[in-house]
């Protein structure tokens, strides 16, 4: 529990999927991008909830891209909960989880390439938090020779969305769009936006105080 806060789902020791709301889930990765309706969601989860199988789940998409979806989301979703503040936590009795990732993912390497995530972002020259800073386009942005997602980004950056905001809108995950966004603040495309509105993420602080910690371990062990 916390800001955003997270649901792990575990098995045997294992995490077995992640749904945090300060990540997009598969639903909203294959509907915004244009994979899949929402009616064949629907009727693909009730098959799947019949059979409590995932194969053949949704006609195109086949089980091995589909594991690998639920890998992305599993990662994304832990990168969100722990890029936002954690006050508490519950344990629960299992529930089902029709989206899984077979056999799972140890804790240990979860854990790696969450601080990994974390780390990057921190250490690059703007970096911000997936929940707290709204972007805009920078005045006099040229569009000219810029890749699909920085478009995508651009075309959604309306002053009042978040890096979390814009990854939902567009239908990637919330890690590698707010990697883009704090380059193209970086680069001048983006720039924080000034404008002044209430909204729900007030505690949620900069990731950049991991870079300074990393920077201060380090001369600790020089000396």
């Amino acid at each position: 529990m916390g800001n955003p806060g997270g649901l792990f789902h575990l098995r045997d020791g294992a995490v077995i999927a992640v749904d945090s709301p300060g990540a997009p889930g598969a639903e909203t990765l294959l509907m915004r991008s244009g994979r899949i309706s929402e009616e064949d969601w629907n009727a693909a989860m009730r098959a799947m909830a019949r059979s409590g199988s995932t194969q053949s789940v949704l006609g195109t998409i086949g089980s091995a891209e589909l594991r690998i979806l639920v890998m992305a989301v599993t990662q994304d979703g832990t990168f969100a909960t722990a890029a936002g503040v954690i006050e508490q936590y519950d344990i629960d009795a299992p529930v089902d989880v029709l989206l899984s990732i077979p056999g799972g993912v140890g804790l240990d390497i979860l854990l790696r390439e969450t601080a990994r995530r974390l780390d990057a972002i921190a250490c690059l020259s703007f970096p911000v938090s997936p929940f707290r800073e709204r972007v805009k386009p920078a005045r006099g942005t040229n569009p000219q020779g810029l890749t699909t997602g920085q478009l995508e980004i651009l075309a959604n950056a309306t002053g009042r969305r978040t890096a979390r905001d814009i990854a939902f809108a567009i239908g990637r995950g919330v890690y590698p769009v707010t990697t883009e966004i704090s380059r193209m603040l970086d680069d001048g495309l983006l720039e924080i936006s000034t404008e002044s509105f209430r909204f729900s993420h007030w505690g949620v602080t900069s990731l950049r105080s991991r870079a300074e910690i990393a920077q201060s371990e380090t001369r600790k062990e020089t000396y």
